[in-house]
């Protein structure tokens, strides 16, 4: 029996056109819902339920179309990503040059949402005809940690024969869960501090009152010795004045 995903993840996959992003998507998840959104929306996806460690975890990866033709439609498919998948040939130094302006569109329009982005030099198969190098992606990913703030992963796989595929997935997934989980620390531990310093505010508050309540029992046992004293000389007075009127 299947456990029910207790977490969802939605994952772009991104990058120019013919690298291979939907080659990569089909590779690991099967066949796409449906086919002709592609061509239709500028977008096509599929969605996956995974095993991470124990945990049930469902993937959604949304394929956008490079052309850009479709440039307008894409940013409204960014919305509530959590991760970016920047793919480029490793037989086209262009389309890793573009890598950049990719992975800034994602930035942009998914905005505070998108916790990683992902590397990926597909086509790693072709290795006869491949003309970009590893230290050439480390530089790029640099680039992209220095310009962008995000946490960036370097990946080579290859769509056709499946090298890494499943690799990739299974480490996003992780980190994807890992972030999640500080995310809870983070709110667990700001939980505490505040109720800690709401507590501190109350002693003090309550510290504040007591003294106070302290001052007035004070100020109302003063007026009283104040008010028996003056009772007493009252007394005396009367005592003097029956005692001049009996000698009288």
């Amino acid at each position: 029996m299947s456990l029910e995903p207790k977490r969802a993840y939605k994952i772009v996959l991104i990058g120019d056109p013919e690298v291979g992003k939907t080659s990569i998507r089909r590779k690991y998840m099967g066949k796409s819902f449906r086919a002709d959104y592609l061509k239709t929306l500028g977008a096509d996806f599929a969605a996956q339920k995974v095993n991470v460690e124990g945990e049930s975890v469902l993937l959604t990866i949304w394929d956008l179309a490079g052309q850009s033709i479709f440039h307008g439609m894409r940013s409204s498919f960014y919305h509530g990503c959590k991760c970016a998948l920047v793919v480029f040939d490793v037989t086209n130094p262009k389309s890793l040059e573009n890598c950049h302006k990719w992975a800034q569109e994602a930035a942009n329009y998914a905005k505070n949402s998108i916790k990683n982005i992902y590397l990926i030099g597909n086509k790693i198969d072709l290795e006869d005809d491949r003309l970009i190098q590893p230290e050439d992606i480390e530089n790029v990913a640099q680039l992209f940690r220095e310009s962008l703030s995000f946490p960036v992963e370097l990946y080579e796989t290859s769509a056709l024969t499946g090298e890494n595929i499943i690799e990739l997935f299974e480490n996003m997934s992780r980190r994807l869960i890992i972030g999640d989980d500080k995310k809870d620390e983070q709110l667990e531990v700001q939980s505490f501090d505040k109720v800690t310093e709401d507590k501190k505010e109350s002693l003090a508050k309550a510290t504040d009152e007591e003294e106070s309540v302290g001052k007035v029992v004070q100020m109302l046992q003063e007026l009283e010795n104040k008010i028996t004293t003056l009772h007493n000389d009252l007394n005396e007075v009367k005592k003097t004045i029956n005692d001049l009127t009996n000698k009288d």
